[in-house]
């Protein structure tokens, strides 16, 4: 009912053994002291210098130290308590992230939203912060890299053509200066928005590794060497980061939706932008506002265009994410990535039971100075 497992619960069972045993040898020596109490001694003259035999006092005494007992055993036997999928299973998925770095992308509607950089909170960064683009490189950073862990991942960026920023890797910490150092605004060739050609040059990174490549015969697949029955064995995922605009040929993109089905690669859809109109800011190379991206002598406004998108998610039967400014990533990229391929994260809590039983045990062992003190002052 609460998620919680036990790595080794047969010290359970041992410890409510041991305290039964604990309890029966304690009766034995209760009733051994009090046989011999009446035995060897006259009751006024005994109880006079010793704490006469209190049987609630004893039994209270017992109840302690079982309780000791068995949540030593509870903490030795490991309880767990089973959390969210937090990282997708090592070698379970390729993931390729696409992501528009058109001029639209520079809209700065998650400013406020962004982690605080240089000591500096958002609003007081000098220069360009906060873009989708930011954003959308802040969740691939702090989210989906942390949920592939020992998975590939490749980026590719768009505007009018695709373009491939970073092959298929494990090599995390290469993407991650890429993110941070070489996907600027306009780092794609052409002009426009084409997601298209930003998914049809994801598809080129995957390669011949789809399940029609199972057609290669047994030989073929020996001189290839024995990991490329691995790769078959990946799942195989496009993430796209889009804020809906698509200036591309419908042509192209049905014939890159028929590719995605055939290579059975599924995609996962983010949208990013607000639906207001915001401006484009210009910035210049020393971090000064210019003011906006003008056309016409008029500022160019942008906002967040759902149809081309929900169209999309439609045709390919994929998943569709929606990150308005301000929203909580509170997204299981894990699940998300590789379905059931995850590895779900746990919590320990062995410490709970063991500083219990360790309270208790200091609590036990000052009770028998108490009751030291108090019969040496009865006795004095």
């Amino acid at each position: 009912m609460f998620g919680i497992t036990f790595q080794t619960p047969l010290f359970i069972g041992g410890a409510f053994l041991l305290s039964v045993l604990a309890s029966f040898f304690w009766w034995l020596g209760f009733r051994a002291r009090k046989a011999a109490r009446a035995a060897y001694g006259e009751a006024g003259l005994v109880n006079r210098h010793s704490r006469p035999l209190n049987l609630r006092m004893e039994m209270l005494h017992l109840c302690g130290y079982t309780a000791v007992i068995l949540l030593l055993g509870l903490a030795a036997a490991g309880p767990v308590k089973q959390g969210s999928p937090v990282s997708v299973s090592a070698g379970a998925v390729d993931v390729v992230v696409v992501t528009d770095v058109s001029p639209s992308m520079a809209s700065e509607e998650y400013r406020s939203f962004m982690p605080v950089r240089d000591g500096l909170e958002p609003s007081r960064v000098p220069g360009a912060y906060g873009s989708r683009l930011d954003f959308v490189k802040h969740t691939i950073e702090s989210r989906i890299m942390s949920a592939l862990s020992n998975n590939r991942m490749g980026i590719v960026t768009y505007s009018g053509l695709g373009f491939t920023q970073a092959e298929l890797t494990h090599d995390h910490p290469s993407l991650r200066w890429i993110l941070r150092h070489w996907m600027p605004i306009g780092g794609a060739p052409g002009n426009g928005s084409d997601f298209a050609s930003g998914l049809r040059e994801a598809l080129m990174l995957f390669g011949d590794e789809t399940p029609n490549s199972a057609a290669q015969s047994r030989e073929t697949r020996g001189q290839l060497g024995g990991n490329r029955g691995e790769r078959r064995d990946r799942e195989r995922v496009i993430v796209l980061f889009s804020d809906g605009g698509f200036t591309g040929s419908g042509d192209d993109l049905r014939q890159v939706i028929a590719e995605l089905a055939r290579g059975r690669v599924r995609l996962v859809i983010v949208g990013v932008g607000g639906d207001e109109a915001s401006p484009i800011p210009q910035y210049s190379p020393a971090g000064e506002l210019r003011g906006n991206l003008l056309r016409n002598g008029q500022p160019v406004l942008t906002h967040f265009e759902e149809e081309h998108l929900l169209a999309l998610r439609a045709a390919t039967n994929g998943e569709y994410i929606r990150i308005m400014p301000g929203d909580a990533l509170n997204i299981r990229w894990a699940n998300l990535l590789a379905g059931e391929r995850v590895e779900i994260g746990v919590r320990h809590l062995f410490a709970y039971p063991l500083s219990a039983a360790l309270f208790l045990l200091c609590l036990l062992q000052m009770r028998g100075i108490f009751r030291k003190s108090e019969s040496m002052k009865e006795n004095r």
